[in-house]
C-alpha cells in the first residue's frame, strides 16, 4: 500500500513545495530559539514561569526534551514522528497556560504553532493527506 500511495501520488508543486519548506524553517527556528530561551532563562521564560507556578530549574529539562522533539522533527524519516510529539508538547503548553490564567492568545498559540508544524507534513506527504482529507471526494460524503 505503502508504495503504491507514494507512486499514484504527483509531486508537489513548486509553490507547494516552497510553502512547505519556509513553514519547515520557520518552525524549525522558532522552537530552537525557544529551547535556548529556556536554556539561557530569558526574562520572558521566567515571568511565563512564575505565573504558571512552575520552578525555573524545570526551564533547561523543558528545552532538552524540546530540542530532541526538534531533532525528530526535522529527520524526514522521523518528521512524523516528532510532529506527533510536538503535538503532544504543545498539548502540555496549552493546558499549563490555560490552567495558570494567561491571556486567550497565549493560552491557543501552543495550538496555533503546532498547525504550523503539521502543515508542511501535511503539505509533502501523501500519506498524511490521505489520513486528513481537507477536502471531499467525489460521490463521498
Amino acid at each position: 500500500m505503502e508504495s503504491t500511495l507514494a507512486a499514484t501520488a504527483p509531486a508537489p508543486s513548486l509553490t507547494v513545495l516552497w510553502t512547505a519548506r519556509v513553514l519547515y524553517v520557520l518552525a524549525t527556528a522558532f522552537m530552537l530559539f525557544d529551547a535556548a530561551a529556556k536554556y539561557f532563562i530569558a526574562p520572558g521564560i521566567a515571568d511565563a514561569f512564575h505565573r504558571q507556578g512552575m520552578p525555573l530549574a524545570l526551564a533547561p529539562v523543558i528545552a532538552t526534551i524540546l530540542l530532541i522533539l526538534v531533532a525528530l522533527y526535522v529527520v524526514p524519516r522521523t518528521a512524523v514522528f516528532g510532529a506527533v510529539l510536538l503535538t503532544g508538547y504543545f498539548g502540555g503548553a496549552c493546558a499549563c497556560n490555560l490552567r495558570a490564567g494567561f491571556t486567550p492568545f497565549e493560552t491557543l498559540f501552543p495550538v496555533v504553532f503546532g498547525i504550523v508544524v503539521w502543515a508542511p507534513i501535511y503539505l509533502l506527504n501523501p500519506r498524511v493527506r490521505a489520513l486528513i482529507p481537507l477536502q471531499r471526494q467525489h460521490g463521498r460524503m
